[in-house]
Parts: C-alpha cells; sequence; structure tokens
C-alpha cells in the first residue's frame, strides 16, 4: 500500500486557500493586529518551512529546499506551493511499512517530544495537522483586520 493513500484529502484545503490569498492585497498579507500577533504572510511562511523541515530536514536528512529570504507575498506563496509539490513527490513514491522503525528526532529547545512514536506515517499526518491548525488562524487574522476570511 503506497503511503500516500493515507493522506486522501491533504491538499483540499489548499483548493480554497491558493485562490483566497493570490486575491490579497500586499498590506493585507502583512495586516497584524493587537489581538494576534502573526501576519497572514507569517503564517503561510511558517507553515512552508515547518513543512520544508519536517520532510526535507528532520526525515530525509537531506537540506532545506526553500530559500532562506522570502521578499513578497508571491514569494511566500509560491515557495508554499512548491514544497508541498516536494513533499507530495516523496509520499507518492513511497509504501507503507507498518514495522518501520520510528525516525530519530532532533531535540527541540521548548522540551516538546512527539505523542506517539515519529514514524514516517506519524511525521506526514503531523504536517498536514500543523497546516490545518494554521490555516485556522488566517480566518482569525483576516476577520480580526476586517476584511474577508477564506470560504471555510
Amino acid at each position: 500500500m503506497k503511503l500516500v493513500a493515507f493522506f486522501p484529502y491533504r491538499n483540499d484545503v489548499r483548493k480554497i486557500l491558493i485562490p483566497y490569498l493570490n486575491q490579497l492585497t500586499e498590506e493585507q498579507w502583512y495586516a497584524t493586529h493587537p489581538d494576534h500577533p502573526n501576519s497572514i504572510a507569517w503564517i503561510v511562511e511558517h507553515i512552508a518551512r515547518s513543512e520544508d523541515e519536517w520532510i526535507n530536514v528532520i526525515s530525509f536528512k537531506g537540506t532545506r529546499q526553500l530559500s532562506q529570504t522570502l521578499e513578497n507575498s508571491q514569494q511566500i506563496l509560491q515557495a508554499y506551493i512548491d514544497i508541498r509539490n516536494q513533499t507530495d513527490f516523496k509520499l507518492n513514491s513511497m509504501v507503507y511499512d507498518e514495522n518501520a522503525p520510528a525516525l530519530q528526532l532532533p531535540r527541540f529547545s521548548d522540551g516538546w517530544e512527539p505523542p506517539s512514536a515519529p514514524t514516517l506515517r506519524w511525521i506526514f499526518h503531523h504536517v498536514f495537522d500543523h497546516e490545518s491548525y494554521h490555516v485556522g488562524q488566517i480566518g482569525v487574522i483576516a476577520r480580526l483586520n476586517d476584511f474577508p476570511g477564506p470560504l471555510f
């Protein structure tokens, strides 16, 4: 069984989010509010960089694929799209092995440890769940700043 079979809905949120992000002005991308410290730009870049780190560095012991500097909303959006394309390519080529050993994770500065053994399946789930959590914040940020949020 291919590992991708466990994540059939992994890109559904992007079907709504990417067209929404394409409609935002640069001011909306970078808007902040006293009740929420981050902008939509920060959230989208964070999602992309986290995916890059978890998949390319932690899981596959490679190097980061995203540029160190993303200077505007279009570069951030393209990085968000590109890193998922790379992730999907890897995920589509993998076979699920229920006996695969847990992967060695780095020590996190805040002491965080995964709630269960970090297998490749767990890491992909973590990446997709992490994205969903932060995409919800995008709607909050938009509404706090009095502009329409994504339609989900």
